[in-house]
């Protein structure tokens, strides 16, 4: 069983025992590409293509200079070739570190990929080994899987990078993501970043590890309480503490006044043009419709009417049967578009008369008529109904006088 150290001691103990690395600088490490492993059923180009495409990837990560080490100059070599370059039949330590020595790496990272499956889904096994050359030591290993793509002929490509990513920071210990702490002014709430609820407040705290390297949109929502809403950057491996401060939603409650409050007006109502415009609108579009309908209709039965002769189809007509059978086509085209005709008149004239009430409604008794005026000739002003509510402050409640 293959020995597995904490990714932390084994970054530690690379930086501690390197001895080409310059001071300051960081140790150069090779990655042999990936060996394709035959679990029976032969090797088929998508898994070469796998291998290819995840060593690439991973070169990359080495190359970022992001984490522990450097990628070496002219390290790109085949784990298969140097293997048989260095009469390795196996990978024992230290046949690993004399090939890892030859390409002027402190560290060396190999493996194998094999095509298989987990439960019913075919998958990339991929083993991964990161060893410390000059100590001929295995510092770290993992296991993994890699999708394959949807038409099962290679690698997932939209899962490479950041598989590649986890992977190369996972064997050399460096932290994917940061840790952010939130402290706010309220005991309880709930934390969301990027809109995704994270974990509750605990006594006004809460601490998330694991946030995505970059910028996120942090957010708090507790009950009573505005949602409080910010902007935070996070940088791997590195503890941001951030303070909240959520504002209280503003309560107003009536407070009574010291004198009684009476409030006095006319009840009027508002413009009916409101409500009857709309309607009137709608109507009149229904009405101008259903006689456009009504005028197509009668074009059309006329048309197959005067396919047999007649000229007015009447309901007498339509119950007769004719001696053809493309004259008897006719007949039913045109006593079916009759019965659409008569029905698009019923609705023109009840859409009329609807446009014609919610006309009268919405321009002529409004435009007219108020429920409130001032009459003319010195008159004063007519009050239909008065409201007067009155507010004590030893009352419990409050008292409504109408005045009529």
């Amino acid at each position: 069983m293959t020995r597995v150290l904490s990714s932390a001691c084994a970054v530690l103990l690379l930086l501690a025992l390197s001895g080409q690395a310059t001071a300051g600088g960081k140790p150069p490490i090779a990655i042999l590409g990936l060996e394709v492993h035959d679990s029976g059923s032969g090797i088929d180009p998508g898994t070469t293509k796998a291998a290819k495409d995840l060593t690439a990837a991973l070169r990359d990560r080495a190359k970022a200079g992001t984490g522990p080490f450097v990628a070496v100059q002219d390290g790109e070599k085949e784990l298969i070739d140097e293997k048989l370059l260095n009469n390795c039949d196996s990978e024992a330590p230290s046949c690993m570190a004399a090939i890892g020595s030859g390409l002027g790496a402190e560290a060396l990272i190999y493996g194998k990929i094999e095509k298989s499956s987990l439960g019913n889904r075919p998958v990339y096994k991929v083993s991964l080994k990161l060893l410390n050359v000059n100590r001929k030591q295995l510092i770290s290993s993992t296991v993994e899987t890699l999708p394959l793509a949807a038409d099962l002929r290679g690698p997932d490509p939209s899962a490479l990078a950041s598989t590649a990513k986890a992977w190369y920071a996972k064997l050399v210990g460096i932290t994917v993501g940061g840790t952010v702490v939130v402290r706010a002014n309220i005991d309880s709430g709930t934390v969301l970043v990027d809109d995704e609820a994270k974990g509750n407040l605990a006594s006004g705290t809460l601490s998330l590890s694991g946030v995505a390297e970059g910028r996120h949109t942090l957010a708090i929502e507790a009950k009573d309480y505005q949602r409080y809403e910010t902007s935070i950057t996070v940088r791997n491996g590195e503890t941001l503490a951030h303070g909240a401060t959520l504002v209280e939603m503003s309560k107003k409650p009536l407070t009574p006044s010291a004198e009684p409050l009476s409030v006095e007006g006319t009840v009027t109502h508002g413009s009916g043009g409101n409500v009857w415009k709309p309607v009137f609108y709608g109507t009149a579009a229904l009405t101008v419709a259903a006689a456009g309908f009504s005028v197509f209709a009668i074009t059309k039965s006329n048309s197959a009417a005067d396919k047999i002769g007649e000229k007015n189809i009447t309901q007498k007509s339509c119950g007769t049967t004719l001696a053809s059978p493309a004259d008897n086509t006719s007949l039913k085209d045109a006593c079916s578009w009759h019965d659409r005709q008569v029905l698009g008149w019923v609705v023109t004239g009840v859409a009329g008369a609807a446009a014609l009430g919610s006309f009268f409604l919405a321009y002529v008794r409004d435009g007219d008529h108020t429920e409130a005026r001032s009459a003319s000739g010195g008159h004063r002003k007519r009050r239909e109904l008065a409201i007067t509510p009155i507010l004590t402050p030893g009352g419990g409640g409050a008292t409504v006088r109408l005045d009529w």
